[in-house]
């Protein structure tokens, strides 16, 4: 165990803990019938909107608990500390966190999040019934070598997801870490299960390599690999990675997406490889527009298929998403549930700070016909004035917005929000940026050459 040095202990927000890994006694665990589970459905919403209020856009070092009180080591003070929901402890003080599962007598989930500072930084959330231990050397940076489980039972409540660990790293900015003795370079995120002596790895945006008994395998976006390892042993597998495979759908039913530090369109199992240069249509259609050319040869995330089966709608490397045509693709596919005729929306935040931003300039600031400083002022907006999200600009950093029966725009420095950027739509509607008045003299002859008085 590596040593812990003592500092104070910060309360605050709270973190949603998402869970870590843990894996079915086969790598697809068997749920119960994909109801709406309407008796719970809604207790569990408000979970998972309280724990976004207090646990989203949380600092970096710190575990942040949004649910019920999680089990920690040490005992004592840090244990108790991040006990109250909201809590927020350096993660170097914790050598381990078990988040509790779903209880729907008390109306309460574990649910938390870990974020490691550089060197090594990513994103832990753990949820349900999932347990994290620090296995770090102490010359290594916290939390870069760790032991996962999860309880491989199944909640009564149809609309709870499985006891997961989900694990993100930055944008463009890789993470090398160790899970259940398990080498990752984490390009992306992953959801991990632990149980039955099994890790499950379940690529979920990006690629990821894994290492272990010496070999490597890659998998992408929609694809699984599993590992053995000794009965109640996590600490090493006892086989190299299973050659990848499209993962199986119900591990991530119910999934909340929007409690991860970067929310996404959640993969189908398996991915998709464009034969020749295709057109990325913005609709199913030979008729749509184009919005980009994809040479051959590029693997892209399938995010669903239209009712004819006969378009694939697809993320590709760039991040933008689109419609192909399924006859000109190579397909390594699973069972597809997602069936759709215009391209999904990212998931929003839970709740009011999801749709809403806070005037945060004491001056206050103007509200603008246009997105740009340049666009006559319809309004004067007072500091705290609480604004609703309608669009983003396509052009600019500012974002629509309407304030009783008037809508405008206004700069998104000016607000204090914790929505998800890219969930909110661009408006294309936008009027452009106007274009400056030039100052006479800048162009052409407006004035004579005092040096050419013939001119």
């Amino acid at each position: 165990m590596r040593a812990k040095r003592i500092t104070t202990i910060g309360l605050a927000a709270i973190l949603t803990v998402i869970g870590l890994v843990a894996s079915a006694q086969d790598a697809s665990p068997t749920l119960p019938p994909d109801t709406t589970g309407a008796g719970c459905q809604a207790p569990l919403l408000d979970l998972w909107t309280a724990a976004s209020d207090v646990c989203i856009n949380g600092p970096e070092g710190f575990i942040c608990n949004g649910g019920a009180a999680p089990l920690a080591e040490p005992a004592g003070p840090v244990a108790n500390a991040l006990a109250p929901t909201g809590a927020l402890v350096e993660s170097g003080l914790v050598d381990f966190i078990q988040t509790p599962a779903l209880s729907p007598e008390t109306g309460s989930i574990g649910v938390a999040w870990l974020r490691t500072p550089a060197p090594v930084r990513f994103t832990a959330l753990l949820i349900g019934n999932t347990s994290l231990r620090d296995m770090s050397p102490p010359e290594f940076p916290a939390w870069q070598s760790m032991m996962v489980q999860t309880a491989p039972e199944i909640s009564s409540c149809g609309a709870a997801p499985l006891n997961v660990l989900i694990l993100q790293s930055p944008v463009e900015l890789p993470a090398r870490i160790a899970v259940n003795g398990v080498s990752l370079y984490l390009n992306g995120t992953v959801l991990v299960r632990a149980a039955f002596d099994q890790t499950l790895i379940v690529s979920l945006s990006g690629a990821t390599a894994v290492t272990a008994s010496g070999q490597q395998q890659d998998i992408v976006a929609g694809q699984q690999l599993v590992l053995a390892h000794a009965p109640g042993d996590y600490s090493r597998p006892t086989s190299p990675p299973s050659p990848p495979s499209p993962y199986e759908p119900a591990v991530t039913r119910n999934l909340p997406i929007a409690l991860f530090d970067r929310p996404f369109v959640l993969p189908q199992p398996g991915f998709v490889t464009t034969r020749g240069t295709i057109n990325l249509r913005v609709f199913p259609s030979t008729d749509a527009g184009i919005i980009r050319e994809v040479p051959a040869g590029q693997i892209a995330t399938v995010l669903g298929v239209n009712p004819a089966g006969d378009w694939y709608n697809v993320r590709i490397n760039t991040g933008e998403t689109g419609w192909m045509k399924a006859d000109l693709l190579l397909t390594n596919v699973g069972s597809i549930e997602a069936v759709f005729d215009a391209t999904p929306s990212i998931p929003q935040r839970y709740g009011l700070l999801g749709t809403t931003g806070i005037v945060i300039s004491p001056a206050g600031v103007n509200l603008r016909l246009g997105p740009d400083g340049g666009f006559p002022a319809l309004a004067a907006l007072n500091g705290g004035t609480t604004v609703q999200l309608l669009a983003r600009s396509p052009y600019s950093p500012w974002v629509k917005v309407s304030v009783g029966d008037v809508t405008g725009w206004i700069a998104l420095v000016a607000l204090d929000t914790r929505a998800y950027l890219d969930a909110i739509p661009i408006d294309f509607t936008a009027p452009p940026q106007p274009t400056p008045t030039r100052v006479p003299g800048s162009f052409g002859n407006a004035f004579p050459d005092p040096n050419s008085p013939g001119d």
